[in-house]
């Protein structure tokens, strides 16, 4: 009773037309006494009922169209009546005894007590007058249907025995399955995907019509005067100036020659005013900063790059219940935790641990308590829907973390230095004190900005710039930039170099820092070849950017393609990889190169 009058006084105030909810609430009134409950047991019962409510039509029902089960239609006339969905296993279903109490044992109880308990006969004796209900409500036209395939399993379906007794009754005899296939087959059939019928004329509304049309174009079945289908679609272009700009488009793409409409490319026809080259300029490397985030993108798809790092478009936000921890929240939380536990160790003057057991306890100790307290933050804005989940990610989490930590302990030839070292990023919550606001100008031409990791220093002062991954391990041992895909190393040595003058640089290191990783990394020492693979491919973007060619051209190597994971696949469309293997490769030969740096 207690929750009923919280869920009256609850629908009253949250929606504008409560009737339907308070009726059941009231429905349910008898079960007052029983109790208590918990909010598990409440949402057990409504969500049933509540999913079920049915509105009915207000007003003047003449003209409109009611939808709704059979048996709401009890008591109801109508002068066309639709009845879907007549096949096998859905109308009528599958009827199967129920294996904890079979037919036999319920008919022997109700021989025997009395007690109403429903048979497999019953529940078919049901069914059949559900069908007499729904075919009683019209008083001019029945139309039944069924699909054809299972969309879900790729198979046919078999039409409903249901189906050949509505024709018996009909026509006073009773047809084969042959036949109802037959009839179905030459009314008004559906493509599944191509929702419309074979002639136009039979359209029901401008969509249906507009896919008649093509459906008959694609298929050879229409033919002009002069013999062919030209010109027959042509009032589409006319009716609607979207459709026409989009189709414009779609044509220039199978262009065999790079046009405008396959990204952020220049026309080189088309005459050019200062306005355009100025905006573009604005965009150069050296005069703008970057997130190595940002320029790995160009390697997996110039237009990828364009529209996250030119244009800052980002994926609507989606809202969804915390069934699992986010690989981006996990990256997050898991980074932060070893900012604040490296910070408080250095505040202590622990650093660097070393291996003794007396002097790794307490850090790990520290680091629990970091965690906690780490958790309880990310846990009031992420609000977990099902702690289990939430509890077994923290478990993952603080398993790793503790194993990052007696890794870095065990590691006597570098020692933490400097800890989420940022350049060029001002609104930053945790950095280090040594950090700066403005970006960092490399050597190769680039203006970065970011956050160094860690900063690691060996005994001879030199300094090595790690980057943490909690993902699974990539890239190959001695690679450089990786194709383009792995920046972070070789950038931020580079960027180490500006920030620390006065001190050599080893080089960069990507360390997937996890249990699942096996603690793997890579390391990428700082030499002439690595910095001339950044020169390359800083040259390579700035080109590109300024010369304003920045085509979607994904990435497809062997198993891995760019597209599917890309956040813009949805503007490009599909089939991206196979569309631009047309397109020539001359322009894109610089791109092609350093996909191809180790």
């Amino acid at each position: 009773g207690t929750w009923l009058t919280a869920l009256r006084d609850l629908a009253t105030r949250a929606l504008r037309a409560p009737d339907r909810v308070l009726g059941l609430l009231s429905d349910l009134a008898p079960m007052g006494p029983v109790g208590p409950v918990g909010l598990d047991e409440v949402r057990l019962v409504l969500t049933r009922h509540l999913s079920e409510l049915s509105t009915a039509p207000g007003g003047r029902p003449a003209g409109r169209i009611w939808v709704g089960s059979v048996d709401d239609a009890r008591g109801r006339d109508f002068d066309v009546v639709f009845v879907p969905g007549l096949h096998e296993k859905s109308f009528p279903q599958r009827l199967i005894e129920d294996p904890l109490l079979l037919d036999r044992v319920r008919v022997a109880l109700r021989a025997a007590t009395g007690a109403r308990l429903e048979l497999n006969a019953d529940r078919a004796a049901a069914e059949r007058l559900r069908l007499r209900l729904a075919i009683g409500a019209t008083s001019e036209r029945l139309v039944i249907s069924w699909s054809r395939l299972d969309a879900d399993k790729g198979r046919p379906r078999v039409p409903s025995f249901y189906g050949l007794e509505v024709l018996r009754a009909a026509e006073g005899r009773l047809p084969g399955f042959d036949e109802l296939s037959l009839r179905a087959e030459r009314g008004e059939a559906r493509r599944l995907g191509w929702p419309a019928p074979d002639d136009p004329a039979r359209a029901i509304d401008a969509a249906e019509y507009d896919l008649a049309v093509l459906h008959g174009l694609i298929s050879g079945r229409t033919v002009g005067a002069d013999g062919d289908g030209a010109g027959l679609a042509s009032y589409l272009v006319s009716a609607s100036p979207h459709l026409a700009r989009a189709l414009r488009a779609h044509a220039r793409r199978e262009l065999r020659r790079w046009t405008p409409a396959d990204g952020l490319v220049l026309d080189p026809k088309a005459s050019h005013t200062g306005a355009t080259q100025a905006a573009l300029d604005r965009h150069g490397l050296a005069l703008r900063a970057y997130s190595a985030t940002a320029l790995q993108k160009w390697a997996d798809c110039p237009y990828q790059f364009a529209l996250y790092a030119l244009h800052k478009l980002a994926p609507r936000e989606v809202p969804e219940p915390l069934e699992r921890l986010d690989p981006r929240q996990r990256g997050s939380l898991f980074h932060d935790v070893q900012f604040e536990l490296l910070q408080r160790l250095r505040d202590a003057d622990r650093l660097p641990l070393g291996d003794d057991p007396a002097a790794l306890e307490p850090a790990l100790a520290l680091l629990d308590t970091v965690l906690a307290e780490v958790a309880g933050r990310y846990a009031d804005e992420l609000a977990p829907a099902i702690e289990r989940v939430w509890e077994d990610g923290l478990a993952a989490i603080r398993a790793d973390l503790r194993g990052w930590l007696r890794q870095l302990a065990a590691d006597r030839d570098w020692a933490p230095h400097r800890f989420e070292l940022s350049f060029g990023l001002p609104g930053r919550r945790a950095k280090d004190p040594a950090s700066t606001d403005a970006p960092v100008q490399l050597d190769v031409g680039v203006r970065l900005r970011g956050a160094i990791d860690l900063v690691e220093r060996a005994a001879d002062g030199t300094l090595r710039a790690t980057d943490h991954k909690t993902g699974r391990p990539r890239g190959t041992a001695g690679m450089v930039i990786g194709g383009g895909l792995h920046l972070q190393p070789v950038l931020y040595a580079l960027a180490l170099e500006q920030l620390v003058p006065d001190a050599p640089v080893a080089g960069g290191r990507l360390w997937y820092c996890t249990e699942r990783a096996g603690w793997e990394d890579r390391v990428i020492p700082l030499d002439e070849r690595a910095r001339d693979a950044a020169s390359r491919l800083a040259t390579a973007i700035d080109d590109s950017v300024v010369g304003g060619f920045l085509p979607a051209y994904p990435r497809a190597d062997g198993r891995y393609n760019a597209c599917t994971w890309c956040d813009y696949a949805t503007i490009c469309g599909p089939d991206e990889v196979q569309r631009t293997k047309k397109k020539p490769k001359r322009e894109v030969e610089r791109l092609i190169a350093i996909r191809e740096e180790p």
